[in-house]
């Protein structure tokens, strides 16, 4: 009997090491598919009040899409200023929803700048 319940135990430990190699793989805080959630307001597990969920799971995934923004402004798109936050996001997401599955497991910033080139392309310099 013993000898089943140490194989069985260490099946589990490497079970859980192999899992954490994976998750170690991973150096972005949201994948494609993670952001949508959190700007269809999906995303908060904390919390088991919908509305509160609904409030920071939006936010959280608003704030994202800022960020990477404000970051790529002048580089990867243009426009800043121009366009209203909540319709940069609203075009992020339309761009995301679009987007094969397994292109949605990626990193999201990536992806969120893919979104702003193509809606908000920076004008040639002549």
């Amino acid at each position: 009997m013993r000898p089943v319940i140490l194989s069985m135990a260490l099946y589990a430990v490497a079970g859980i090491f192999s899992s954490s190699a994976t998750a170690g793989d991973r150096t972005w805080v949201f994948s494609g598919s993670e952001l949508i959630d959190a700007l269809k307001g999906d995303l908060a597990p904390e919390t088991a009040d919908k509305e509160l969920k609904r409030m920071l799971s939006t936010a959280r995934g608003t704030a994202y899409v800022a960020g990477v923004a404000d970051a790529l402004q002048g580089r990867e798109w243009c426009g800043a200023g121009a366009i209203l936050p909540h319709e940069m996001t609203d075009r992020v997401y339309t761009y995301l929803k679009d987007l094969p599955p397994e292109q949605l497991k990626e990193n999201a910033a990536p992806l969120v700048g893919q979104a702003l080139s193509k809606e908000f392309p920076c004008k040639k310099r002549k």
